[in-house]
């Protein structure tokens, strides 16, 4: 595979590329067998062990920044629809917007999209961390009641080489794709949508709605009694009404 760089331990593969981005080609990837301080949305801790494949993928200008987030959720999804086509079942695989990849219910992938700016480029480094062999008491261990991986969710455990390279393809192709052609696939991934949710702001308010739908810039269309509003990922975390989903 080009321009991937494979190192035994790092601190986390997004600031690895944010601190190479200047000197490393568009589509660089970066993978790690242990990271000691990844990161999630909102500053959260993004504990690894080597059951799980860290990744970041380098895009240089990419189209539609705002959404690429959305994109790389459904690339994620993508290819765990291609790994269990080829060996197994498939399971029933969504997106608890905006951005967890989900399978029965536990997340088994974050995903964290920075950017920074050189010149008069931008570049957006998509952190990935898929759950792939990690046991119930790893779980349990680090707190993390709401996370699973595929070998204890589905009794398989994709190749950690194949599961890399096909994200990475899929990252890409994604990442060239015009959001709107695939705005309905994406809504159509949302866990959340068709149920109450808990709708959190970063200064600490809840509000409970229902949601409806996706918006075309990818914010989630909710409803409660006083009408129809939008929410950004920016702006708020989503939870289920009485629980994770």
């Amino acid at each position: 595979m080009e321009n991937l760089i494979s190192l035994d331990e790092v601190d986390s593969t997004n600031n690895y590329l944010k601190a190479h981005c200047v000197e490393l080609p568009d589509g660089t990837a970066v993978t790690a067998r242990v990271q000691t301080a990844g990161k999630g949305r909102r500053g959260h801790a993004w504990s690894t062990n080597d059951g799980m494949l860290p990744l970041s993928v380098l895009l240089i200008d990419p189209p539609e920044c705002e959404t690429l987030t959305a994109r790389v959720g459904l690339a994620v999804c993508d290819a765990l629809t291609e790994m269990y086509e080829l060996y197994r079942e498939l399971p029933e695989i969504g997106i608890k917007w905006p951005n967890d990849v989900i399978v029965s219910s536990h997340k088994v992938c974050g995903i964290l999209c920075e950017s920074v700016r050189f010149g008069a480029s931008t570049a957006v480094i998509c952190g990935i961390g898929i759950n792939i062999s990690q046991d119930e008491n790893y779980f349990c261990e680090v707190g993390l009641p709401n996370a699973g991986s595929l070998l204890m969710l589905t009794g398989f455990a994709p190749d950690r080489q194949a599961m890399l390279e096909t994200v990475v393809r899929d990252v890409k192709s994604r990442a060239a794709m015009p959001f709107a052609d695939c705005l309905d696939e994406y809504g159509s991934r949302i866990v959340n949508v068709g149920r109450s949710v808990k709708i959190l702001g970063a200064d600490g308010s809840e509000r409970v709605a229902e949601a409806v739908g996706v918006a075309p810039n990818g914010y989630l269309i909710c409803r409660d009694g006083n009408g129809f509003f939008e929410v950004g990922s920016g702006e708020v975390s989503v939870r289920g009404l009485n629980g994770y989903v």
